[in-house]
C-alpha cells in the first residue's frame, strides 16, 4: 500500500499496527552515461515495491513511502542533468522523515537505498537519530547491492543486468564524462564493502 494513498486516520492505524513496516526508497538523480538520470532512484523504488511485496504476502503490512528522489552526487555535479543535494539538505531530509514516522508511532523503518554515495550519510543520519529512538523502534538501512552481494559500479553492465530484472530496458552504453575532481585535488574515501561469510 502506497502511504501517499492512505488517510491521516488510516496512517495512525498503520503505525500503531506493530505489524506495520514503512520503506522509503531513496535514489539520485545523476548520469549514467546513456542511461536513465534516475536509475539509482529506479533500482531503489523496484526494489522497495518487491519488498513490500514479499513482506504483504507473509504477517507483515507494508507501507511505500513517497520516494527520496535526490541523493548526493557532488562527483558528478558537471554532468548534464545531475541534480544533487547538499550533505546537510540530505541528511536533514532523511531525518526528518523518519522522525515524522517515529512521532506517527511506527516502529519499523527500512531505508532502501539505490545509491552508493548515500550510503554514509544515511548511516550518519540514522546514528543522529538514535538518541531519540523509542526503545521498541527498528530503523534498517538496507544498501541493494549490499543485500544482493554484487559489486554494481557506475553505470555498470552489473547495473543494467538489476535495471533489466525489474523491467527496463536499459543500455548505458559509454560515457563521456568522468567524475569532477576535487579543485583542490583531494581525495575522499569511504569504507570498503563488509566482508561477506560463507
Amino acid at each position: 500500500m502506497r502511504y501517499e494513498e492512505l488517510s491521516a486516520e488510516q496512517a495512525l492505524s498503520a503505525a500503531k499496527d506493530p505489524g506495520s513496516i514503512f520503506i522509503i526508497p531513496v535514489g539520485s538523480v545523476e548520469q549514467h552515461c546513456g542511461g536513465p538520470l534516475g536509475t539509482d532512484l529506479m533500482i531503489a523504488e523496484g526494489v522497495a515495491e518487491a519488498a513490500c511485496e514479499h513482506l504483504t504476502s507473509s504477517e507483515f503490512k507494508c507501507y511505500m513511502m513517497p520516494a527520496i528522489g535526490y541523493g548526493l552526487s557532488a562527483e558528478w555535479s558537471l554532468a548534464p542533468g545531475t541534480v544533487s543535494l547538499s550533505l546537510s539538505t540530505f541528511e536533514g531530509l532523511i531525518e526528518d522523515v523518519v522522525r515524522g514516522l517515529l512521532r506517527l508511532g511506527a516502529k519499523s523503518v527500512v531505508i532502501v537505498n539505490g545509491h552508493y554515495g548515500n550510503s554514509p550519510a544515511i548511516e550518519a543520519a540514522l546514528r543522529e537519530l538514535m538518541r531519540e529512538l523509542p526503545h521498541d523502534a527498528v530503523i534498517l538501512q538496507v544498501n541493494y547491492w549490499e543485500a544482493l552481494g554484487i559489486d554494481v559500479g557506475h553505470a555498470s553492465e552489473a547495473e543494467a543486468e538489476v535495471m533489466r530484472a525489474l523491467g527496463y530496458n536499459v543500455n548505458f552504453g559509454r560515457c563521456g564524462c568522468e567524475a569532477s575532481p576535487s579543485p583542490r585535488g583531494a581525495k575522499v574515501y569511504v569504507r570498503p564493502p563488509r566482508p561477506r561469510h560463507s
